[in-house]
């Protein structure tokens, strides 16, 4: 190996050092790549010639500029690999209510990179995406978000909740972003409230940086925490143990769909089939059950059993009045 490869190599794993664990000094690197912390200071400096990659000092301590583009190194997928993907594509497309650009580019960008014969239907995902509404403010504020919470920092944004008209300003360290059927969702610790909170981010206006950073907390507890609610962004340190008896004509679709990493599945004598999980919180899990009607009959917890049964009622009374 030349000593410019030698070179190259080591330029590369600093960047994917900074990008995966930054902020972090010369002497870290040093540590972790086990090269001499003055080789390491002459390839700081190297970084953004060489790599393009635009650093900041703080505190010394070098971390790559917030918002930077960086380039990595080409992705090389084998079909089954690209299957996957594409799968992931469309499940996010049907999820989507909004058109995302950063989301689009990604998407062409796969298109690239994938056999030639699924190509053409990744393009025809990307043409479908690209019909959506897109709202310019929203999309802002999406990666003002994403910015901070690749790098730590903390955010201030306005907040409308869903069962309040009015908007509170909060201060938020933000741990967790995931897309889910129901939406987007920014999972952090809020200083306003003094916990860590779940928030919508189609409620989210008004992001800016608040000027500091935070140390990152146990993020595999708290995703683990969120793997045990129903939709994946619930918390709640109650414990519910669900019971619903499903009736023969859904019994095998109940059965051939994979609901919850807690459940249990019983055979009913009359051919249905009942499904038991455990979850965190009720609030996820009572639209679901709904969505089913008359095919499901919720067991227990009598709490989500009299909220069904009333909303079922009240529907069927609206439907009475339309005769």
């Amino acid at each position: 190996m030349t000593e410019q490869t030698r070179r190259s190599t080591r330029l590369i794993r600093i960047r994917d050092l900074l990008i995966k664990r930054g902020p972090l000094s010369t002497a870290e690197i040093a540590r972790e790549t086990g090269f001499s912390q003055r080789t390491i200071q002459r390839d700081i400096l190297d970084l953004e010639t060489d790599l393009g990659v635009p650093l900041v000092t703080e505190n010394r301590k070098w971390r790559i500029m917030d918002g930077a583009n960086l380039v990595f190194g080409p992705v090389r997928l084998t079909l089954q690999e690209a299957r996957a993907l594409y799968f992931a594509m469309r499940l996010m497309l049907r999820s989507a209510d909004e058109r995302d650009p950063d989301a689009l580019s990604a998407l062409e960008k796969v298109a690239d990179a994938i056999p030639q014969g699924m190509a053409g239907h990744m393009r025809r995902t990307v043409s479908e995406y690209a019909q959506l509404p897109s709202d310019h403010d929203a999309i802002e504020n999406l990666r003002r978000i994403t910015e901070a919470w690749a790098n730590s920092r903390t955010i201030r944004f306005t907040y409308r909740s869903a069962h309040s008209s009015e908007q509170r300003r909060y201060e938020v360290d933000p741990y967790i972003l995931d897309h889910t059927q129901s939406g987007t969702y920014l999972i952090g610790y809020s200083h306003t409230h003094g916990e860590t909170r779940v928030f919508k981010l189609d409620r989210i206006h008004a992001v800016e940086n608040a000027g500091r950073e935070f140390d990152p907390v146990d993020i595999d507890r708290l995703a683990e925490t969120l793997r045990h609610s129903w939709g994946g962004v619930g918390l709640g340190d109650s414990r519910y143990d669900v019971v619903i008896d499903f009736t023969p004509a859904v019994a095998a679709r109940i059965q051939e769909s994979y609901w919850h990493v807690s459940q249990e599945l019983e055979p009913l004598a009359d051919g249905g089939i009942r499904l038991k999980v455990s979850l965190p919180s009720l609030l996820e899990i009572t639209p679901w059950v709904l969505s089913w009607g008359p095919e499901a009959t919720v067991v227990q917890p009598a709490e989500l059993r009299d909220r069904v049964a009333h909303l079922l009622a009240r529907a069927a009374e609206r439907y009475n009045r339309l005769d």
